[in-house]
């Protein structure tokens, strides 16, 4: 993508991280269960795929193809070293300048989020997403020459997205709080991952639950 008000020229993998241990399921792998007849990792692809240029899925037991051909799959190098182990993986991976990443497990992140995403990262470095309540999301936007700096941080034993924060320049997107719930509900247990359904069917804005080249606008 291009065409920012800056005049940056800049084009963005996206990148579905799906590493975790889905512990708190008892093992089995939460990425493939199902909300309105997409698995979890189903909705996160569909969603970076208008804004993206290429696609890939970091981590989890997936098949060359079963996401279609213009999905890459690559097992995560640096496992059990939380999200900043497969961001790492990401960033030694891709050809475009950015890495636009989102978690697995984020069915309703919406597409105008990942948009404000794009526009802060375009003339950062790094570009996070906070929930109202200060919590950083899995949702950000990551320059590719940044990871050199990125390796240094997981040597020293970063694992969490705030850790980025010391990378410059950083910029904190602000999630709505009218949408924010929806927008960035996390299934991370049985117990969210009922109440994801339970939005599906009530909750969520209908517009999230159309043809997936149409939703999460």
């Amino acid at each position: 993508m291009s065409g920012y008000p800056d005049g940056a020229d800049v084009a963005w993998t996206g990148v579905v991280l799906a590493g975790g241990g889905s512990r708190r399921f008892g093992g089995v792998d939460k990425t493939r269960l199902p909300v309105c007849g997409r698995t979890l990792v189903q909705w996160s692809l569909d969603a970076l795929a208008p804004i993206t240029t290429a696609r890939l899925l970091v981590g989890g037991r997936w098949s060359a193809h079963e996401h279609g051909g213009d999905v890459r799959h690559l097992p995560d190098c640096y496992p059990d070293a939380g999200p900043l182990g497969g961001l790492l993986t990401a960033l030694e991976a891709i050809d475009t300048s950015h890495a636009l990443v989102v978690a697995a497990d984020l069915p309703f992140i919406s597409r105008r989020l990942l948009v404000e995403v794009q526009r802060a990262g375009a003339q950062a470095v790094v570009a996070c997403v906070q929930h109202p309540d200060g919590r950083f999301a899995l949702c950000l936007s990551v320059r590719r020459d940044a990871a050199p700096e990125v390796a240094r941080g997981w040597a020293r034993g970063d694992r969490r997205i705030r850790d980025l924060l010391q990378l410059a320049p950083c910029r904190l997107v602000a999630a709505d709080p009218a949408t924010a719930m929806c927008a960035l509900w996390n299934v991370n247990d049985p117990l969210t991952y009922a109440r994801a359904l339970v939005m599906a069917e009530h909750d969520c804005p209908a517009s999230y639950f159309t043809d997936p080249t149409e939703s999460n606008r």
